[in-house]
């Protein structure tokens, strides 16, 4: 899912924001599906069904957009499907036009407004059944997207008899009122009826509705940054379920990725990716009988047969690895670059063609510094013939990658971290960022961390403006220093758990924040917990202890009630149930809304306790992790 993202952003840095963004859902009613559907059946059970005639309708839909070109000339697209565990697939669309749409021309495209149903009957039909949001709120209190009283997707929207467009995140769109030529009509919900108008219209585009005859929900994506949260959608990750295992009247557990029915008939029924490795490092897969000649001849990748390339081909000299694909095919099957053969000529270069496709290198982690230098002289450097030749500099070979990046001055005056700010803001969510920040500033010692601060706080605070735009209603808010302070103390928060360090050790602004509120996020985070859950857990497994546990369990509990400090040494050999007796301790303490801390002498031992933590990250250790080449705990 990350690799979604990441294509989603090359597109962006390319040709900037999308236009629209598509959500097209199966419609079991569709004639495809009942027609083969036996007496008694329904659409949930039949996948092998549901999944084929999805397929089909996607890939008509697709060339519908694409082909028909029915909004204009499509200049790329990608979408993901995404399964259900309770009902049918459905499909997160993104489309950039070659014509971008403007937002004078949003009206002609999308509508959330009732039809009339004497102009066009069959739109109204469509609309009625498949384009209403509940109606849900004091009409279905127990509606899916009812949280705290409200609902999440936040129906009912308001009237306007314009459609309005910002800059960020999409536009509201034209719902007239009843009595400014807004049309009603009535629907059931629990038996009694109820009056729909078009604040409880789901956007949509009359065109694809009528058409395909099911719930398609069209967006206009009015700037960059709302692709952020557009591809959280193109992006979801697969559902997980929890499963059990009896062997030996014993019960193991396992996480394990959740395919159900439709995503797996799916996957039965099947960008080019640039990697980035060090030199011999790249992913080899063998099995025992070729195990010997895959270490001595291992296959080529994407970048050394760019070396290959560069080395026999002059044209490509003149390229950096991004650029290959826009002359060049890749051969998965010989592993070959390969000219291509149609497209448009380059002038001056016979039998050279270009094309719009987009190549995209994995990005690295600044932490993996061999590789992250490697991918840095690969975006800059043109026509290297191998590692050698890209770590070679007015004919001198550097010992490594970084001293290459110096001596091309790549790494001059920061470079290196505006640089990785930026591939970060153009790929990455602003948490992602921030973290990115706090470690960059907290453990790489840039020279200038306040500059640093003042280029990129705007895109570090970016999702703090968006909660408080959302929670106000107000979408007319800008940043102002309450937004970037808030992002400030969020970042010393990292900082200290990365280094121990405040952010005015590290020469940035101080966050107006005293140490009681660091204190009181710490005291948040352990009063978080569902009392009642807890309560149940420590009901249904008290019983489940045998007798030595249960004194231990009774010991310990007495002196918690009785407030008198102690210091208990367990000790059993594994697989006695000393982890499953402190958890339940834990729970114990926790259900009387007490506060138990749950820590560790490493993180892997930390992971087995429900909120635990390291020692030195729980109680701020001065660990230097950088003096100390083999710290303990």
């Amino acid at each position: 899912m990350h690799e979604y993202s990441q294509d989603a952003m090359a597109y962006v840095r390319n040709y900037g924001r999308p236009d629209l963004f598509v959500t097209f859902a199966c419609n079991p009613k569709w004639p495809q599906i009942t027609e083969l559907l036996h007496p008694g059946q329904s659409a949930s059970d039949r996948h092998d069904i549901t999944a084929r005639v999805f397929k089909q309708q996607l890939r008509c839909l697709m060339d519908f957009i694409v082909k028909q070109r029915i909004y204009g000339e499509v200049r790329c697209w990608m979408y993901s499907v995404e399964w259900q565990k309770r009902g049918l697939p459905h499909a997160h669309i993104i489309l950039w036009m070659v014509e971008k749409i403007t937002p004078d021309q949003v009206d002609n495209i999308i509508c959330a407004e009732i039809p009339d149903p004497e102009v066009d009957p069959e739109l109204y039909e469509v609309v009625r059944t498949n384009m209403v949001h509940g109606p849900c709120g004091p009409y279905n209190p127990t509606s899916v997207c009812m949280s705290n009283d409200k609902c999440t997707k936040r129906y009912p929207r308001s009237f306007l008899t314009e459609t309005q467009t910002g800059n960020d995140g999409y536009p509201l769109y034209r719902r007239r009122p009843p009595h400014a030529n807004g049309r009603t009509f009535i629907t059931q919900i629990r038996g009694a009826n109820i009056e729909v108008d078009n604040t409880w219209i789901v956007p949509y585009s009359p065109i694809l509705s009528k058409t395909f005859k099911t719930h398609i929900n069209v967006e206009y994506c009015s700037s960059v940054k709302s692709i952020k949260y557009v591809c959280k959608y193109v992006t979801k990750g697969s559902d997980m379920a929890v499963i059990g295992l009896e062997r030996d009247e014993i019960s193991k557990y396992q996480m394990g990725r959740y395919v159900n029915c439709n995503e797996a008939l799916w996957r039965i029924f099947s960008f080019v990716h640039l990697v980035v490795h060090l030199e011999n490092g790249q992913r080899v897969y063998f099995n025992p009988e070729n195990a010997v000649q895959r270490a001595e001849t291992p296959p080529a990748t994407t970048l050394t047969s760019f070396f290959s390339t560069c080395a026999s081909d002059p044209f490509a000299r003149t390229l950096v690895y991004s650029e290959m694909p826009r002359y060049y095919t890749w051969n998965a099957l010989s592993k070959k670059w390969l000219r291509r053969k149609r497209g448009q000529p380059v002038d001056g270069q016979p039998g050279v063609f270009s094309t719009n496709a987009l190549g995209r290198i994995y990005t690295i982690h600044p932490k993996n510094d061999d590789c992250f230098y490697l991918r840095l002289l690969l975006v800059n450097v043109r026509g290297p013939t191998s590692f050698e030749s890209l770590r070679t500099v007015n004919n001198i070979v550097c010992p490594t990658f970084r001293e290459a990046c110096q001596q091309l001055e790549l790494l001059e005056h920061d470079n290196q971290w505006n640089q990785t700010m930026d591939d970060a803001i153009a790929a990455s969510h602003a948490t992602e960022v921030r973290t990115l920040f706090a470690m960059i500033i907290s453990t790489c010692q840039p020279s200038n961390p306040r500059q640093l601060w003042d280029t990129y706080k705007n895109d570090i605070a970016e999702d703090i403006l968006h909660r408080i735009r959302v929670a106000t209603g107000n979408l007319e808010l800008q940043m102002n220093d309450e937004i970037y302070n808030e992002a400030l103390v969020l970042i010393e928060d990292l900082c200290l758990r990365m280094s121990g360090k405040l952010l005015k050790e590290i020469h940035m602004p101080e966050p107006n924040c005293q140490i009681r509120d660091v204190l009181n996020r710490e005291l948040e985070r352990e009063r978080a917990y569902d009392i009642q859950a807890l309560e149940q857990q420590v009901q249904r497994n008290v019983p489940l202890l045998n007798k030595q546990q249960m004194s231990a369990y009774e010991r310990l509990m007495k002196a918690v009630d009785d407030g008198n400090g102690g210091l208990y040494f367990l000790d059993a050999p594994g697989g006695t149930g000393k982890t499953f007796l402190i958890s339940l301790i834990l729970a114990a303490i926790r259900s009387q809304n007490g506060i138990a801390l749950a820590l560790a002498s490493t993180g892997i031992a930390a992971t087995l306790l429900e909120g635990g933590r390291t020692a030195h990250s729980a109680l701020k250790l001065p660990l230097n992790m950088q003096v100390n080449e083999t710290p303990v705990c």
